[in-house]
C-alpha cells in the first residue's frame, strides 16, 4: 500500500553526480526529507523523492554543489497535468459519464417469469397501451405496486405477481392459478398442499392459498401445510364465501431418511481342512494299501488327488489325498462388494445434491460381515416435503364449495 501513497503524493527520480553527495543526504536527512530507492553506480547516484521536498533541497545543492537533474515523474501530480491540456479527453470522459447516466435512468427490457398462459406478447401489449410502460421509459414513472395491483385485476388468473427493476431490466414475476401442460392442456392447481414425509419446517414461501403451519413446527406425513380455499369471513365473523384460489408454495424441513441396503455374497472360495491319505503299493498285480477315504458317507465334500510313482518296471507307488473344504466368500470378493456399496451410496449423495437437496449429516457405514456386506444409517436433510392433493387431509374441515366445475378447470 506505500506506492499508493507515494504515487497520490506524486514523487521524482532524480539523478546526482558531482559535490560532495555523502554531505547533501545528511542536510536531507537533517531536514526530514525522504529519499528512497537509491542507488551508486561510477559515480552518479539516483534516488527518489516526493515532489514538494524537490522544492526544499535547492539551498543544499548550492552549499554541496551536487548537480541534479530529473529524469522521471510518476505520482497524481503529473497525471492531472496531462489532462489538463487535453480538453478533448474531459469533454468524452464527460459525455460517457452523461450518456450512462441517461440509460441507466430509463427501462430498456422487459422480462417475465412464471407465465404460461399469459405470453410474453400479451403482458408486452398490455403494459405499453395500458399501463404506458414500454421500452425506453423512465425508471421514476413506474409504480411497481400500482403495477402489480392493476395486474392481478386484469389478469385473473395471475395468483401472485411481483415486479422489480434490475439494472435497465424491468422484472414481471407471477403465479398463475392455472397452468398448462407441454401438450397444452389446461391444468389447475391442486386444492391442499400436505406433508410428503415427518420433519421440522426450516424455510417456507406461500404463493396461493393459507399457510397451516410456520417456521419450526413440526410436522407429521399427510399434515395439512397449505389450504387453496380462502374463507370470506363477514362482521360476524362467520364464514360467508370460501373461494377456491388453489394452493402453491415451497415448503422445505429437515428430515431424516433411515437406509438400509444388504449386499450378499455371491462369489465363494474354499476353506480346506486336514487332508487325509491313502497309499498303495503294487507289484505287479499284486498290491496293498494303507490308510481309507473318510468322506465316503456323502456329508462331507472333498478334493480327491490322485498322484502314481513308478520306482521300477512293475513297483507302483500311488498316493491319494482327501481334502475336505467347506465354501465361504473370500475376503477379495467381500472388497469388491463393499466397492459396489460405497460407489451406489457415493450415487445416492450426487443424486441428492442435482435435486438441491441439502445434506446436513451422512450417518450411513458400510459393515463387512462373512457372507455380506451391509449399509446401514440415515440422512439428515433438508428438502422439499409439500405434496399437492385434491383430497382433503384426515381431521380437516371440508370447505363448502364442492367440487366446483370452475375449480376443477371444467369450464372449458
Amino acid at each position: 500500500m506505500e506506492w499508493i501513497f507515494r504515487w497520490l503524493r506524486s514523487y521524482l527520480t532524480c539523478r546526482l553526480k558531482g559535490g560532495d553527495m555523502e554531505r547533501f543526504f545528511n542536510l536531507c536527512r537533517y531536514q526530514g526529507i525522504e529519499c528512497w530507492n537509491m542507488s551508486l553506480d561510477e559515480g552518479v547516484c539516483r534516488c527518489c523523492m516526493y515532489l514538494d521536498d524537490f522544492w526544499k533541497i535547492r539551498p543544499f545543492v548550492r552549499k554541496t554543489r551536487v548537480r541534479v537533474r530529473i529524469e522521471k515523474r510518476c505520482g497524481l501530480a503529473f497525471f492531472m497535468n496531462f489532462l489538463k491540456h487535453r480538453k478533448g479527453l474531459w469533454i468524452g470522459m464527460a459525455g460517457c459519464i452523461g450518456m450512462l447516466c441517461f440509460l441507466s435512468a430509463h427501462i430498456w427490457k422487459l422480462e417475465f417469469y412464471g407465465n404460461s398462459y399469459y405470453t410474453d406478447e400479451r403482458l408486452t401489449k398490455y403494459l405499453d397501451t395500458a399501463e404506458g410502460i414500454g421500452f425506453g421509459i423512465w425508471k421514476s414513472k413506474v409504480d411497481g405496486a400500482l403495477l402489480e395491483e392493476n395486474l392481478r385485476l386484469t389478469f385473473p388468473d395471475i395468483s401472485w405477481v411481483s415486479v422489480r427493476m434490475e439494472g435497465t431490466s424491468l422484472i414481471v414475476s407471477m403465479e398463475e392459478m392455472v397452468k398448462y401442460d407441454a401438450a397444452g392442456k389446461k391444468q389447475t392447481l391442486p386444492r391442499y398442499i400436505c406433508a410428503s414425509q415427518d420433519g421440522e419446517i426450516i424455510s417456507m414461501v406461500t404463493r396461493s392459498g393459507v399457510p397451516k403451519v410456520t417456521i419450526g413446527n413440526t410436522i407429521k406425513k399427510g399434515e395439512l401445510l397449505i389450504d387453496g380455499v380462502m374463507e370470506i369471513l363477514d362482521e360476524s365473523l362467520t364464514v360467508a364465501e370460501s373461494i377456491p384460489v388453489g394452493a402453491d408454495g415451497d415448503i422445505w424441513a429437515k428430515v431424516t431418511e433411515n437406509y438400509s441396503k444388504t449386499y450378499p455374497a455371491g462369489l465363494e472360495s474354499r476353506n480346506y481342512g486336514r487332508a487325509a491319505w491313502k497309499f498303495t503299493f503294487s507289484i505287479g498285480s499284486r498290491s496293498v494299501s494303507f490308510g481309507k477315504n473318510p468322506y465316503e458317507d456323502g456329508e462331507t465334500v472333498y478334493d480327491h488327488i490322485t498322484r502314481v510313482y513308478d520306482w521300477w518296471p512293475g513297483i507302483h507307488i500311488q498316493t491319494d489325498a482327501f481334502r475336505p473344504y467347506t465354501n465361504v466368500p473370500s475376503w477379495e470378493t467381500l472388497s469388491e462388494i463393499k466397492g459396489e456399496a460405497e460407489k451406489e451410496l457415493s450415487d445416492i449423495i450426487h443424486e441428492f445434491e442435482e435435486k438441491g437437496v441439502q445434506i446436513l449429516e451422512n450417518n450411513v457405514k458400510i459393515l463387512m460381515y462373512e457372507d455380506r456386506v451391509e449399509a446401514v444409517g440415515d440422512f439428515v436433510l433438508i428438502k422439499p416435503v409439500g405434496e399437492g392433493t385434491d383430497i382433503p387431509p384426515e381431521d380437516t374441515q371440508i370447505h363448502g364449495i364442492g367440487e366446483t366445475d370452475e375449480y376443477n378447470g371444467n369450464n372449458d
